[in-house]
């Protein structure tokens, strides 16, 4: 009984799979998930064949990003071991400091060495004893591109002869 006093009023009894909560139909919001239309269909498959042609383009690009960076370790690492003027050349044109952002120790894959803090920074766990590959990074203008722009270095056209003071 209920505390007025009269009888309780009868539920209808839940079945699975019964939609809204009062047992009366649909709710507003599902009611208009339910009644696509064969236009609305054929508009959400052309958004989903989209989607996954952009998917796809995607993947190329990475991949494509991808080789561009294993030539460039294999570039780095030839020219520092053979062609150390080259590199001495190229160092020289090389300006700015390391930000510590430890995008070149993420080329390709993670160094097991690399330590991420809290600040956002990076830092070396081997730097006494690191690879030229990394101490020399960047060499020239393409390594720049394979860090997509986070390194702040940068490079100028050509070199600044200094005047004696006087």
């Amino acid at each position: 009984m209920c505390s007025a006093g009269g009888p309780k009023p009868r539920r209808r009894p839940r079945f699975p799979g019964s939609r809204g909560s009062s047992g009366r139909g649909p709710s507003r919001s599902q009611s208009r998930v339910m009644k696509t239309t064969p236009a609305r269909r054929a508009a959400q498959r052309r958004s989903f064949e989209e989607r996954l042609n952009a998917k796809r383009a995607r993947t190329v690009e990475d991949a494509k990003f991808r080789a561009r960076q294993a030539h460039g370790k294999l570039r780095r690492f030839v020219r520092i071991r053979f062609r150390r003027e080259e590199v001495v050349e190229s160092l020289a044109l090389r300006r700015g400091e390391c930000n510590r952002c430890g995008a070149c120790c993420e080329i390709l894959f993670k160094c097991p060495f690399l330590k991420k803090h809290r600040d956002g920074t990076t830092s070396c766990g081997i730097y006494e004893d690191r690879p030229s590959q990394c101490r020399l990074f960047p060499i020239d203008r393409r390594d720049l591109q394979e860090v997509r722009g986070t390194c702040s270095f940068y490079f100028i056209e050509r070199p600044i002869k200094l005047e004696r003071a006087s």
